[in-house]
Formats: structure tokens, sequence, C-alpha cells
């Protein structure tokens, strides 16, 4: 919503397409007008998944970079479900892999699309008995699952730089 403040950009429909490869493909399509990516964490490096996504898509132009704090939380089902299980993006398990080995000592993680994607599985009893999703605070939140542990970022400063991109 930032950028659509930034650039007075009216009636704006946020279409969530957990994939950098899914923005791309929306745009191409023309189904899209404008689409965000992550392309670079402070401390876990490049998005690889945008960088290869944009790969080969013509006539893309960069509008605007952003950076913006990024926290991540682990929810689980009820309190006390033992976690063996971390599920989340792999930004998110890379950006927090030092605090969630030390929470969450011999439990594996588990990568998929998309952090909130992970709560929205655990709610609905989507993944192996003692997962828990590695995601926003208000993803968590929203699915009603149990905050666990706040903040498990390895570093507290972490944050992502978001690209706004369009076709010409």
């Amino acid at each position: 919503m930032i950028f659509s403040k930034k650039f007075d950009l009216h009636d704006v429909e946020l279409v969530p397409l957990m994939s950098a490869q899914r923005v791309m493909d929306e745009l191409v399509a023309r189904r899209i007008e404008y689409g965000v990516l992550a392309v670079e964490n402070k401390f876990a490096g490049i998005v690889e998944e945008s960088r290869v996504a944009k790969l080969g898509v013509r006539n893309l132009k960069e509008l605007d970079l952003m950076w913006s704090p990024i926290h991540h939380c682990v929810f689980k089902r009820n309190k006390d479900d033992k976690v063996t299980a971390l599920v989340s993006h792999i930004q998110a398990l890379l950006q927090s892999q030092n605090n969630l080995k030390r929470l969450y000592p011999g439990a594996e993680m588990i990568e998929c699309e998309d952090t909130a994607y992970a709560a929205e599985m655990l709610s609905k009893g989507e993944l192996p008995e003692g997962s828990a999703a590695v995601c926003r605070r208000d993803a968590g939140e929203h699915y009603g699952l149990y905050l666990d542990n706040e903040n498990v970022e390895d570093n507290k400063e972490n944050m992502t730089r978001f690209s706004l991109v369009r076709l010409e």
C-alpha cells in the first residue's frame, strides 16, 4: 500500500500471488498492472526466487525500491504442542535460522511458498503434527494460532527491499 500512496494510485486491489513467478506470470498475461517483489534481504542476501522469476521478462521496468523492517514469529496450533518442524518461506527460515535452531533444537525446517500460507495450512490441520509456522504476527493472529515466540529473526534490524515493477 505504501507504493500505491507514493505513486498516487487509486482503487488499488491487492492480489496475493504468493510467489515471484506468479507475479511475473500475471504481469506478462496483463491480468495485473503492477507487481511487488521481495528482491533483497539485508542479512540473507538476494531473493533468488525473484531474481529467477524476472529472467527473460521483456520490458520489465522497476519503478521504485523500498526497504521495510521484517519480523518473524513462531505460531503453533495449540499452546502445549511440541514443535518438531518449522514451516515457512525459505527467506524467513534463513533470516531466523540461528534463533530457530536455539529455540527448537532438532526441529526440521520445511520450505513452503509463503509465510502466511504456512500459517493458513497450520490452522487448517494440513501440516504434520508438531509443525509450527514462521510468519508475520498478523498472519498467525488472522488464522487464530497460538503465538509461541515473537521476533525470532536473527538480527533485530532485519529488513527486506521490495521492488515495484510493471511492464512498459
